[in-house]
């Protein structure tokens, strides 16, 4: 219990330390919004909900833009706007990941290793509308292993649901910190019309957690507002008060490490590992995702529903598909 008080005490001080700066500057601020997402392998099209692989995941962020030049950590995102077309964020996240079958007690070799993750974010998204390029960079800092609060937020949830009890999370992933740096970008390729566009992504990924880089695209079909607009100004300033489009997203990466199959740096570097998990060798270095759904936006809220599939992370594993929720609200 010290040591889970001690997590939230450090997570709390880092969001803390990063809002100081914000809270002066609030009277400034022309935009605020709330994002709610939800990941779960039972929102799924198909109705065969597994339970197995990446399981459950809730992230939460509030999203504001500022007048004052950016102070550290903010200074460390990367901003790319001439004409502060900028919006910065704050969230917290946890994910939890489980092997096959869960009603097991024992290590299940050669399968998903038991581990859940539990950090802030901080984030900017800045644009430049010129260019017509976006790039999304954030700072996550937490924990993995049992500190992450994973195996009792799985527990609670199958009991109200009156579902199987996991019984193999005392083989988890270690604990260890979350320290990674992520960026994303955006770069306009086609728009042959008003309802579609076809956007470029590269991302990379640098840390404690996950170390990867790769590409893709995005393509949207329908009624929206111009992605690279100037996205930090007043709601009343959008030109279509309602929108409604199909999105998708494939993307290929290349794995050199992630931390929720192989455990983190600092138990790695000290061979400290009490609980399962696999070596370098049963990693799978090209990943495939692919992310499809619709999208309805009003000038105050919006939701999306998604259907998303991964493709092996290790030797042995399915591809795996879930489903996902986003509510947004903007005030």
């Amino acid at each position: 219990m010290t040591a889970k008080f001690i997590l939230i005490l450090l997570i709390g001080i880092f969001l803390l330390a990063i809002n100081v700066n914000n809270i002066v500057a609030q009277s400034v601020n022309t935009k605020h919004s709330l994002q709610i997402q939800w990941d779960n392998d039972f929102i799924n099209i198909r109705e065969d909900g597994t339970d197995r692989y990446y399981t459950n995941g809730m992230r939460i962020d509030y999203f504001y833009t500022k007048k004052q030049k950016a102070r550290f950590p903010s200074s460390l995102l990367l901003n790319i706007s001439e004409d502060n077309n900028n919006i910065y964020g704050l969230g917290i996240a946890q994910f939890m990941f489980t092997p096959k079958n869960i009603a097991v007690t024992d290590i299940q070799y050669n399968d998903r290793p038991y581990s859940g993750a539990l950090y802030s974010i901080h984030s900017l998204q800045s644009v430049d509308r010129i260019i017509k390029t976006k790039v999304t960079s954030d700072i996550r800092f937490g924990v993995i292993g049992p500190i992450s609060f994973a195996e009792e937020t799985q527990t609670w949830a199958h009991r109200v649901i009156n579902s199987t009890k996991p019984i193999g999370w005392h083989n988890q992933v270690p604990n260890d910190i979350i320290l990674n740096y992520n960026i994303s970008i955006e770069k306009e390729m086609l728009k042959p019309s008003k309802k579609i566009l076809l956007v470029g992504i590269i991302e990379t990924f640098s840390g404690t957690i996950y170390n990867a880089a790769g590409a893709g695209f995005m393509l949207r079909v329908g009624k929206f507002n111009n992605y690279f607009d100037d996205i930090s100004a007043p709601l009343i300033t959008q030109k279509n008060k309602s929108q409604l489009y199909v999105f998708m997203k494939p993307v290929v990466r290349v794995v050199l490490s992630n931390a929720l199959l192989q455990g983190g740096l600092l138990n790695r570097i000290s061979h400290g590992n009490t609980g399962y998990v696999l070596s370098k060798d049963q990693i799978e270095r090209i990943v495939v995702l692919y992310d499809v759904g619709i999208s309805f936006e009003q000038p105050k809220y919006s939701i999306a529903i998604s259907q998303k599939s991964i493709g092996a992370e290790f030797k042995g594993q399915y591809t795996q598909e879930y489903g996902s929720l986003t509510m947004h609200f903007k005030f």
